[in-house]
């Protein structure tokens, strides 16, 4: 028989005193150091267990320290998060940069764009470089979705543009000008040739993919190579915007779009492509292409971020999202699905689950504020805002949409659809049907937020009264 293990020492009171009694090489080490150098071993300047000097660790500066320590978990998921105070700054700041360029010094001229007024659009953009207004989008997103202490490089991607133009006007128009061939026609041509084959900017090769924010923001674009039209387009304009300002292009040039549903072929509806230049005096528009303004290319990059987000299916159709956002409002009182969920999302029985309410609220918040406060995007934000829980907002941005559509706005705007405008025709019978449940479920909705605003005036008069007489 084998022999039986020894029994195991337990550690009695008196071990345990002893060991605690007893010094650890840690602390006969610092001590040790601190005899010799005659301080005290408690003395700041020991760290760790080999008595590292605190003085000889280099100090991080001010503004490492103060990025460090604004950086905190976030409290639904524990992804770091900066405090409030840190990047609510750089929101603020993109969106000042934006609404600057388009509404603040030309709120009439955007109402005039809205109306389909083009020399208004033309006057509202002229000044605005769209390359610093699209960077100012995607600098909102950012600071805004990832709660960020540091902000998005908006002049390092400007200089990336201007790198794009410096290096064409060394080699490429260098060739142009030993070739003699310096023809505004020319340049343009060598501009896409460029662009698109030479640096590989493309369109996404289908409509599903182009609608991704990955797709959208510049600063991703430019580095991605990949992007939709509209994106494409702020790259373009940007090009030749300062290729106009070195004096090489003599002629005006139009930077031009092809809508989705456009038809140039029995084929029927085309893939996204990307943008092309047509001299504006001297060269004819295709019918089945809309010329992109710096104005346009902002709504258009803004409409897609919030398709992209939106959370309820989007009606290709109609290009709205709207009908089940509202229906979900109105009718889903005993019903989870289709409406918000904490920090999850979106409920939903079918499609994309989820969304990203907050981010679909932010695009359509820039959208509403760049067709002048009135309009289709005040409905779409009234019915985001119920779904977050702000009634009060909600219903006053419904009640204007409801007064705009009286007084006949709604029968001026313009339909856009897709990418950019609706060329193609769609089912009159069907889309009366949807607009009839819309319309129901937004009187219902009107009903509810009213009841809800009373009650919440209500309860705070109450809550006000008790206060005074304690």
């Amino acid at each position: 028989m084998a022999a039986l293990a020894a029994p195991r020492a337990f550690a009695t009171p008196s071990r345990v005193a002893s060991r605690s009694a007893a010094p650890s090489r840690r602390t006969r080490s610092t001590r040790a150091r601190a005899k010799a150098e005659n301080v005290s071993p408690d003395d700041p300047k020991f760290l760790g267990r080999k008595g590292t000097r605190r003085d000889e660790i280099t100090d991080e500066d001010a503004d490492t320290t103060v990025a460090r320590t604004a950086v905190k978990l976030d409290g639904a998921f524990g992804k770091p998060s900066a405090a409030k105070e840190t990047w609510e700054p750089f929101q603020r700041a993109a969106r000042a940069g934006l609404m600057d360029a388009y509404v603040a010094g030309g709120a009439s001229a955007a109402a005039g764009s809205k109306r389909g007024d083009a020399s208004a659009e033309e006057d509202a953009s002229a000044e605005a470089d769209v390359v610093h207004t699209s960077l100012c989008i995607a600098m909102e997103d950012d600071a805004f979705k990832s709660r960020t202490a540091v902000p998005l490089p908006i002049d390092a991607y400007v200089k990336r543009v201007d790198k794009l133009v410096n290096e064409f006007m060394q080699r490429d128009y260098e060739s142009l000008v030993a070739a003699g061939t310096t023809t505004t026609r020319d340049v343009i041509d060598a501009l896409e040739d460029y662009l698109y084959v030479q640096n590989q900017y493309r369109a996404p090769k289908g409509w599903r993919e182009m609608y991704s924010p990955y797709r959208t923001y510049f600063h991703n674009v430019v580095a991605q190579k990949i992007g939709i039209p509209a994106t494409l387009a702020a790259i373009y304009i940007g090009c030749v915007e300062r290729l106009a300002e070195r004096g090489v292009l003599t002629e005006g040039v139009d930077v031009c779009v092809r809508p989705k549903g456009a038809r140039d072929s029995a084929a029927g509806v085309t893939a996204p492509s990307p943008p092309w230049g047509v001299i504006r005096e001297s060269e004819e528009r295709p019918s089945n292409a809309v010329v992109c303004t710096p104005l346009m290319s902002t709504r258009l990059q803004l409409s897609a971020l919030k398709r992209a987000y939106w959370p309820w299916e989007w009606d290709d159709a109609r290009d709205s999202g709207v009908l089940l956002a509202v229906e979900a409002a109105a009718y889903a009182a005993g019903n989870r699905m289709n409406t918000a969920a904490g920090v999850v999302g979106i409920i939903q029985p079918t499609g994309r689950p989820f969304g990203d309410l907050p981010m679909a609220t932010l695009a359509t918040e820039r959208l509403l504020a760049l067709d002048g406060g009135v309009g289709f995007e005040a409905r779409d934000l009234g019915v985001l805002l119920f779904h977050d829980g702000r009634y009060g907002e909600a219903l006053e941005l419904l009640e204007g949409f409801e007064a705009w559509k009286r007084d006949g706005g709604a029968d001026a705007a313009p339909i856009f659809v897709g990418d950019v405008v609706n060329l193609g025709g769609s089912d009159a019978v069907l889309a009366a049907e949807l607009q009839v449940r819309e319309d129901e479920a937004l009187d219902r909705l009107m009903l509810i937020l009213r009841k809800r605003v009373l009650e919440e005036t209500i309860a705070l008069d109450d809550d006000e009264k008790r206060s005074g007489t304690v």
